[in-house]
């Protein structure tokens, strides 16, 4: 009994010392990605309350692809803490798929190197190269090109192209890198999360992309949505009657859409800044042939714009819409009032059908 005390005493005393006293470099977490993972995750909630370094509204992450850093909104629920904007960023960039785990480690107030390991239990080698090329992986890749006879190098700045290890083609003795238009690297200063989502109609490459290379759409998709194939997407505009000129997003509906508490509906950020403006206000829902309204709040803030509110989750349940649905946005010109009617496409028996 006096062994188990103080064995007892042991663990409370490195524990405190663990997090009163320890290095903060030294300090962990890891995160499985599951449920809503590309559109935020969750602090754990015992190092949201235990961590003595500073938590700032953002968090500011690496990872050995390359040498930018991602800046991460962090937004609190209750007691929980959560990477919301900027969060889709760092996913597409990365890949991430269900049962990825992250591995969080402190490099300073709310700044952290963040390794990314497969389902398999090793590292993934797609998250080594990102949306490009480190100098550092640059360098190896130069080296091993000119090994099998090629002259043309990979370079990378802040100011040049990016091109992927996929866009070396052909022959080792006959390759070349294929140049694709692209956008340049995306600066670490961060200001708004404009490349959350992505307005479609044209084939991604293999690098980001950011909102104003498909800035000549009305169509943009959130980035569940974007995921979805060309086929697909197609079929799904189809179904919906949507007026000519009218702008639309569209969105596939996560768990926490159709909740009750702490449902946030992310809209496009490219979309809210083409066609809602820089400020809070109430948007009127309606769906196809029917009278009634719901009016959500729209909110606008340097990290998200998003619908919600329990009208939201009012909205959802009173139109029936469960996880997986597909709804399409669609803004009505000429309302003296922001209105947006809203489509809702289903999947059944492996075809798309239109819910009336």
């Amino acid at each position: 009994m006096v062994g188990a005390k103080g064995c007892e005493r042991c663990r409370d005393w490195q524990e405190h010392y663990y997090w009163e006293h320890m290095d903060a470099s030294k300090i962990r977490f890891f995160r499985c990605m599951t449920g809503d993972f590309a559109h935020r995750i969750s602090v754990p909630e015992k190092f949201a309350k235990n961590f003595k370094g500073q938590i700032t509204e953002e968090f500011h992450l690496k990872s050995p692809s390359s040498a930018e850093t991602w800046h991460v909104g962090v937004e609190k629920h209750g007691d929980k803490l959560f990477l919301v904007s900027g969060w889709e960023n760092f996913a597409k960039a990365h890949e991430l798929e269900e049962n990825d785990l992250l591995l969080f480690a402190c490099s300073g107030n709310s700044s952290f190197e963040v390794l990314v390991f497969g389902a398999s239990g090793c590292e993934k080698v797609s998250s080594l190269f990102g949306s490009g090329l480190g100098p550092d992986m640059g360098k190896q890749f130069n080296d091993v090109v000119r090994r099998h006879g090629v002259h043309h190098s990979v370079t990378v700045s802040d100011s040049e192209d990016t091109v992927a290890p996929s866009q070396l083609v052909r022959s080792p003795r006959n390759a070349l890198p294929l140049k694709e238009p692209s956008g340049k690297a995306r600066p670490s200063k961060y200001e708004s999360p404009n490349s959350s989502n992505f307005i479609v109609r044209h084939v991604a490459t293999g690098k980001e992309g950011t909102d104003d290379e498909y800035a000549n759409s009305n169509y943009y998709y959130s980035l569940s949505a974007n995921r979805l194939g060309d086929e697909e997407k197609e079929e799904i505009i189809g179904l919906a009657p949507i007026r000519p000129n009218n702008p639309v997003f569209v969105t596939l509906l996560r768990k926490n859409h159709v909740q009750r508490r702490n449902n946030c509906l992310i809209i496009p950020s490219k979309f809210a800044a083409d066609h809602l403006g820089e400020r809070a206000h109430n948007i009127i829902l309606r769906r196809p042939n029917r009278k009634e309204k719901w009016h959500v709040s729209y909110y606008h803030s340097r990290h998200t714009r998003c619908f919600q509110n329990l009208a939201l989750f009012k909205f959802t349940r009173e139109n029936k819409l469960h996880e997986g649905d597909i709804c399409v946005f669609e803004l009505m010109k000429g309302e003296r009032r922001v209105t947006m009617t809203v489509h809702v496409v289903r999947k059944a028996n492996g075809r798309f059908i239109l819910v009336v």
